[in-house]
């Protein structure tokens, strides 16, 4: 029997808790909590099998309707079932994915919606007893709504506004430069700014010629063209291919900024919708 099927109200609450406050604790910057995902489309729970339900909860939903009371509450069941087992798989890789979240909450309208009509039905087919069950179903998405809502916090997500220090080590990604500032404390970050500092003095040499003409040794006059050979590719082989793909530098720090902007839209997104929602309860 799987998780979904035994979901009780206490147990709905402490899921949507434990739900929200792991997202919570990864989008406010502790980097030892739960992974988060965000990018791409929404996780696999949402994703159409066969060709016309996204999944059974979806299937269950589309195919509800009224028949006896039993079987008219025997759906009931169902539906509540088949969305609290989307919740057990959305967390079933302990990755949390706000795609997976926002396509959940989304949901939940969809279920309490097709339950109202089968409490309808159910009282008005003299069913009292599975009408008072069937709210309780309902109070169950309500609740798990409800403290995933209070448990999600981004009231102080980290900020991706503009830093000017971070668009000058732009430019000077592509002389290495970097990653002094952004990683300071690794050995290859001196080793890549070595490098620039090899482009600039090829200029400042100008060419093979002058190397000759300084009185030193044969072997450190090879060297030092074969460094000025390997800086003067710098911006190529460092500032547009290695860079952009490394992790570290001017690129990483892009990138990370990009992906918390989108989680951070999207996690207002779904705080946004779930007020909206739990307002009209």
């Amino acid at each position: 029997m799987g998780l979904g099927k035994t979901f009780t109200n206490s147990l709905v609450r402490e899921i949507g808790r434990n739900y929200g406050k792991a997202a919570s604790n990864y989008l406010l910057g502790d980097k030892h909590s739960t992974p988060i995902r965000m990018v791409g489309g929404h996780g696999d729970i949402s994703r159409k099998r066969g060709r016309v339900y996204q999944n059974n909860f979806d299937k269950a939903l589309q195919k509800f309707e009224i028949k006896g009371a039993q079987a008219t509450f025997n759906q009931v069941l169902n539906i509540h079932s088949e969305f609290f087992s989307l919740v057990e798989e959305a967390n079933a890789d302990n990755v949390i994915d706000l795609n997976e979240m926002s396509f959940l909450v989304q949901e939940i309208p969809k279920g309490i919606s097709v339950l109202e009509k089968a409490k309808s039905a159910l009282i008005d087919l003299d069913k009292q007893d599975f009408a008072n069950k069937t709210q309780e179903k309902i109070n169950s998405f309500k609740e798990f709504m409800k403290s995933l809502d209070e448990a999600l916090d981004i009231d102080n997500l980290p900020e991706t506004k503009f830093s000017p220090i971070a668009f000058l080590f732009f430019f000077l990604s592509f002389l290495g430069f970097d990653r002094l500032y952004f990683q300071s404390k690794k050995f290859w970050s001196y080793v890549y700014a070595l490098f620039g500092v090899g482009f600039i003095l090829v200029f400042a040499i100008e060419g093979d010629e002058n190397i000759d003409s300084i009185p030193i040794s044969e072997n450190l006059k090879i060297f030092l063209k074969a460094f000025g050979y390997v800086s003067f590719a710098l911006p190529i082989w460092y500032g547009m291919i290695l860079n952009p793909v490394q992790s570290g530098g001017y690129w990483q720090y892009r990138d990370v900024k990009k992906r918390q902007k989108a989680m951070n839209k999207l996690a207002r997104s779904i705080k946004h919708f779930m007020a909206q929602q739990m307002a009209k309860f």
